[in-house]
C-alpha cells in the first residue's frame, strides 16, 4: 500500500471515530431528562439567586412619562413634565398632542390593560384622571394628554402601588 493510501485510510478512520463519538454524545443529550424548576416562580433562568431582585411595588422612579399638550396654552406640557419630574417620575417625551387627541384636564393612555404604572401616574394627576387603554403608543413610557384645565398634581397621591404579581429581574 502506498504512503498516500495509508494516510487517507488513517484519516478516514479517525474521522469515523469522531463521527461515532459525536453521534453518541448527541443521542445522550437528546434523551437526557429536562431539569425541573422545582416549583419556584421567583427563579429567573440564567440568573443566580443572589443576583435576583423581586419587586412587589411600582414606584414613581420606575415609571417614565411622556406628556402631550392638547390645549391652547403654550408650554403646558413642559410645565406638567417638570411637576411630574419633581414628583419622582422619569422624563419621557414632551410635545403637542397629535391631531384629534383631546383632554379637558388630563387623560392617561397605556398600551397595557390593568397597568399599575399608568394607574400611579393617573393618581398623581388627580382622582378624576382616567386611564384609557390604546393600541397606539405615543412615546416612551406612560402617555399623558393634558388640556387647559389641568393645574397641578395631587399632593396626597401615592408614591407607589402594589404590583398584581411580584416581578423578578436580574441585577
Amino acid at each position: 500500500m502506498s504512503r498516500r493510501a495509508l494516510t487517507t485510510a488513517v484519516t478516514l478512520a479517525c474521522l469515523m471515530g469522531v463521527l461515532v463519538l459525536m453521534a453518541l454524545w448527541g443521542v445522550k443529550a437528546a434523551t437526557a431528562p429536562i431539569p425541573s424548576d422545582s416549583g419556584t416562580s421567583t427563579k429567573k433562568p440564567g440568573c443566580a439567586s443572589e443576583d435576583q431582585k423581586v419587586a412587589k411595588y411600582v414606584r414613581r422612579g420606575d415609571v417614565t412619562v411622556s406628556v402631550y399638550n392638547s390645549g391652547e396654552t403654550s408650554g403646558r406640557a413642559q410645565r406638567t413634565m417638570d411637576l411630574l419630574e419633581q414628583a419622582g417620575f422619569k422624563v419621557g417625551e414632551v410635545k403637542n398632542a397629535p391631531a384629534g387627541l383631546r383632554a379637558d384636564r388630563a387623560t392617561v393612555y397605556s398600551t397595557k390593560t390593568d397597568d399599575p404604572a399608568a394607574e400611579l401616574v393617573a393618581r398623581a394627576l388627580g382622582k378624576a384622571t382616567q386611564v384609557v387603554h390604546t393600541d397606539e403608543d405615543l412615546g416612551p413610557g406612560v402617555d399623558v394628554v393634558i388640556g387647559d384645565k389641568f393645574k397641578r398634581l395631587d399632593a396626597k397621591a401615592p408614591k407607589r402601588l402594589p404590583l398584581p404579581e411580584p416581578v423578578v429581574t436580574c441585577g
